[in-house]
């Protein structure tokens, strides 16, 4: 089983939006994030919010059978999960999940963690 992080600072005056997004993940769109993440192989999903001094951020760790796949679908699926996930994303980050690329922060303070949503496929 392979594993992967992603780290986006989420935009500001969006925490809150993000929070509620997390919420609809585990509520009203659950049926549908469960199908997406099981027909993707994904076996785990964890959110948290970080609190930084340079702001909010959000980790996502995914863990998949193949993690490439799982993510270059989440990138490209004209499913109507997908699409609406990449469109949060996009709204709450301002990240386009096809351009997205990791730069570290040098110098930052230890962060804190809150573990916000995590889904675990049986």
């Amino acid at each position: 089983m392979l594993g992967i992080a992603l780290t986006f600072p989420i935009r500001p005056g969006k925490v809150e939006a993000w929070r509620r997004f997390c919420q609809e993940l585990s509520g009203s769109r659950l049926q549908a994030y469960e199908a997406s993440r099981r027909r993707l192989g994904i076996t785990l999903e964890q959110m948290a919010l970080v609190d930084t001094k340079f702001g909010a951020t959000a980790t996502t760790t995914i863990e998949a059978h193949d993690v490439n796949r799982a993510l270059g679908q989440i990138i490209a699926s004209d499913l109507a999960f997908e699409h609406w996930y990449r469109e949060r994303i996009l709204e709450l980050h301002g990240v386009d999940l096809a351009g997205y690329e990791y730069r570290p922060q040098n110098g930052a303070s230890p962060p804190t963690l809150e573990i916000v949503f995590e889904w675990v496929g049986h």
